[in-house]
């Protein structure tokens, strides 16, 4: 994310105008201008930018922005998308009548870009957006909520946010809430259910789309804490044009943080990608993972195909492996997906996640800790024409939940794709993504569900899965345009986590509320959701 997200407009002014639009654009354009791989000063007319920014927002609906009406909020309304059906990895449906189906909770609050934690005893933490960001915690499964965010005299301590991250390490419970702004953005992290919070300064060098985790150490004794903590992200800029991401650490459960070493990623100079930049193949990553064995493992879209970078020295070095060459969705002026998930066992099995060029959903498994991958497999339901913002969880090993938001009803291949913005810059960047340009007709009826698949044998030769709509689809999260890259106000990704029973707990977005859930055009609503699938294989 970056400073061209709506919430932050949203918490800093108390206007989304077009003028702050605009020198957002002017601002990113200027970095990108003053780089020595993009189009000189004098060949860029900035009013012309300026002034096709505005009229791109003349034609967009003018929907009141909200979220679930305040008499629906208690008691919060469980909804359900239906039975999951049963499929194999060929794509044959194996059952339509499983037992298992979808349950959908609406909280009531506000969301973005959601992440999610779940604690022994099972209370879940859910990153709320209302304006300030806020960290709510349910000890019954979603039928009520707490805002237990961090407090300071009476106010809240993340009074703002550029990028909203929360974390609950598995193994001791601890719960951390990240909100990056520019400067050094701030830490707090819980170890009492967010009754009381310690909050820290950190990431001075890091900057946009930032992530944390955790795992155990390899060769650095930890103080207070057992386990290393790990927060990665761009290491200069944001999402659009910075070129290399790199990680912090910590071992004192996230009081203090030193540099890991050499960047997780770089740019590669000899391909030419994003916008049909030579070497420009921007910074951001997925969410980093710790393998029983202390390896960190960083998922990225890197130069137009899905890479892992591994670690077996907490950071000090990488090993970089190309997971796949089914490739990374593109975006219309020529941006490549970043977004991928990872997770590992202690069998060294790694599991990959992310949308291919064809913008289907791919999972690619790994049986010698990352260093050669199976033929990856589409795991999305029959049906499914495109998918967007993968995230996954490992429970035991061959036991995965997989979350994502897809359509049956869009347009479907060939999707629009610009390989080369020098010859029009004007034009490609007053589509940039994260001004939410209005939809083009083709998309402007397309709905997107939110999807969950599980299997409990993601080892065997021909794995089942387990998918489930979590909305009804009749009433769906997204209506529009969704990704690549982001997706109306769910913005960048979303996040899942298996309990201790086994169960998959996921946060969503509904961005299609109010008259949006009956027709389009679209509205801007964003209420947090949680999702799981009752009745399907333990994943523990």
């Amino acid at each position: 994310m970056g400073t061209g997200h709506p919430e932050y407009l949203r918490a800093t002014y108390p206007f989304q105008g077009g003028s702050m639009r605009r020198l957002l654009v002017s601002s990113v354009i200027a970095v990108l201008v003053g780089s020595a791989f993009v189009t000189p000063v004098h060949a860029v007319n900035m009013r012309a930018i300026a002034t096709r920014n505005l009229d791109m927002e003349e034609g967009a609906p003018q929907i009141v922005h909200g979220v679930t009406a305040p008499s629906d909020r208690v008691p919060v309304r469980q909804d359900s998308g239906g039975p999951a059906i049963a499929y194999d990895a060929t794509g044959h449906v194996v059952a339509t009548r499983t037992g298992a189906s979808a349950r959908l909770l609406r909280t009531g609050f506000e969301a973005g870009e959601p992440t999610i934690g779940i604690d022994k005893s099972g209370s879940i933490y859910f990153q709320a957006l209302e304006g300030s960001p806020a960290v709510y915690r349910t000890d019954d499964h979603g039928r009520t909520w707490k805002d237990v965010s961090p407090q300071l005299n009476g106010r809240k301590r993340h009074p703002e946010s550029l990028d909203p991250f929360l974390y609950t390490d598995p193994t001791t419970g601890r719960t951390f809430t990240y909100d990056f702004l520019f400067g050094c953005s701030e830490i707090s992290f819980t170890d009492d259910k967010g009754e009381t919070w310690t909050t820290t300064p950190l990431n001075c060098t890091l900057m946009d789309h930032q992530n944390l985790f955790a795992g155990p150490p390899v060769m650095s004794p930890t103080a207070g804490y057992p386990n290393v903590v790990y927060t990665c992200s761009n290491q200069a800029g944001a999402t659009v044009y910075s070129v290399s991401a790199s990680c912090l650490k910590s071992l004192d459960g996230g009081v203090s943080w030193v540099p890991t070493g050499e960047p997780a990623f770089v740019t590669d100079m000899q391909k030419e990608n994003d916008l049909g930049v030579a070497g420009y193949c921007h910074g951001a990553i997925g969410h980093g993972y710790v393998g029983p064995d202390g390896t960190v493992y960083l998922p990225k879209g890197l130069c137009g195909q899905p890479f892992l970078a591994i670690s077996h020295d907490e950071g000090a070095t990488w090993e970089r492996v190309q997971v796949s060459d089914l490739g990374m969705a593109q975006t219309e002026i020529g941006v490549y997906e970043h977004e991928a998930s990872v997770a590992a066992d202690a069998k060294g099995n790694v599991y990959y996640f992310w949308m291919g060029h064809d913008r289907m959903p791919y999972l690619a498994i790994s049986h010698d800790e990352g260093k050669t991958w199976d033929k990856p497999i589409m795991v999305g339901p029959p049906g499914i024409k495109e998918a967007v913002l993968p995230h996954l969880d490992l429970g035991s090993p061959g036991k995965v939940a997989i979350v994502y938001y897809g359509s049956t009803n869009s347009p479907g291949k060939p999707f629009p794709e610009a390989d080369d913005c020098k010859p029009d810059v004007v034009g490609c960047f007053s589509k940039l993504f994260f001004l939410n340009p209005p939809d083009p007709k083709s998309y402007r009826d397309v709905t997107w569900n939110a999807y969950m698949t599980v299997t409990a044998n993601a080892l065997d030769k021909n794995p089942t899965f387990y998918t489930a709509s979590i909305n009804d689809p009749k009433d769906p999260m997204v209506r529009g345009t969704c990704g690549p890259i982001r997706c109306k106000a769910v913005y960048d990704f979303i996040d899942v986590s298996i309990d201790s029973h086994g169960v998959p707990w996921a946060a969503y977005v509904d961005a299609c509320v109010q008259t949006c859930a009956e027709k389009g055009p679209n509205n801007v609503g964003d209420e947090g959701v949680l999702g799981t699938i009752k009745g399907a294989p333990s994943l523990r």
